[in-house]
């Protein structure tokens, strides 16, 4: 890259918010102003854990951007040869990005300020954000609050029951595994207990969202 070329970049740090879902789920991310995007696509795909399998689409200035594919919408531009820069977004200006048209994700962009470009920092990054996004399977805002309601209001109790009988007949047999049960319901018991302790709507990982970004960038570079 020339230095007339780096001279023109620069850094945006960008808020992003999940609309229509309380406690708040959000992002701040750094990416360089020439991110496509089709490349911010994939960032936000990333940073909200979603699987880039729905249509998607970004609401900038009135007019629609986006990732053709068949049998979605007809976008006028490419979205992989549209840099962010070429909007000249100023600082608390914000941008849409939707996803899944059925769920109705609607991700909220606010830009937060523009940063010198440093060639030795990694881009893109994550440098704060709050809570896990919802499940690719929930049906949409309303659908993931609730979810929520049902995660707090409904503890296995039944099921870990299940599960502490089971070893107590287990090990006033002296081991005999013929003694636990039915077995059947034990693994359903086990299952539910997992899915429940692997929902886990408050944690956020920031590192691992930023292994996540530094792969996406190692396989964007082995694209091209």
């Amino acid at each position: 890259m020339s230095e007339s070329s780096v001279s023109s970049l620069a850094i945006y740090q960008l808020r992003v918010v999940l609309c229509g879902v309380s406690p708040l789920v959000w992002r701040r991310l750094l990416v360089v102003s020439e991110t496509s995007l089709g490349e911010l696509h994939e960032i936000l795909q990333s940073a909200f854990d979603w699987s880039g399998e729905h249509l998607h689409r970004f609401l900038i200035h009135g007019a629609a951007y986006g990732i053709r594919c068949l049998g979605g919408i007809v976008f006028r531009k490419d979205a992989l040869r549209v840099p962010l820069s070429r909007f000249r977004l100023h600082c608390g200006e914000r941008f849409r990005y939707e996803y899944d048209f059925m769920a109705d994700w609607k991700l909220a962009i606010r830009m937060e300020r523009t940063l010198p470009f440093d060639p030795n920092r990694v881009l893109p990054s994550c440098i704060g954000g709050s809570r896990a996004a919802p499940p690719e399977d929930c049906a949409g805002a309303l659908d993931y609050l609730k979810r929520l309601d049902w995660h707090r209001s409904h503890l296995p109790i039944d099921e870990l029951n299940i599960m502490a009988d089971a070893m107590r007949r287990f090990l006033d047999s002296d081991g005999n595994r013929h003694a636990i049960g039915d077995l059947d319901e034990l693994r359903e018991a086990v299952d539910r207990v997992k899915a429940y302790q692997d929902f886990q709507p408050d944690k956020f990982d920031r590192r691992e969202l930023n292994r996540r970004l530094r792969a996406l960038t190692q396989d964007r570079e082995v694209r091209r």
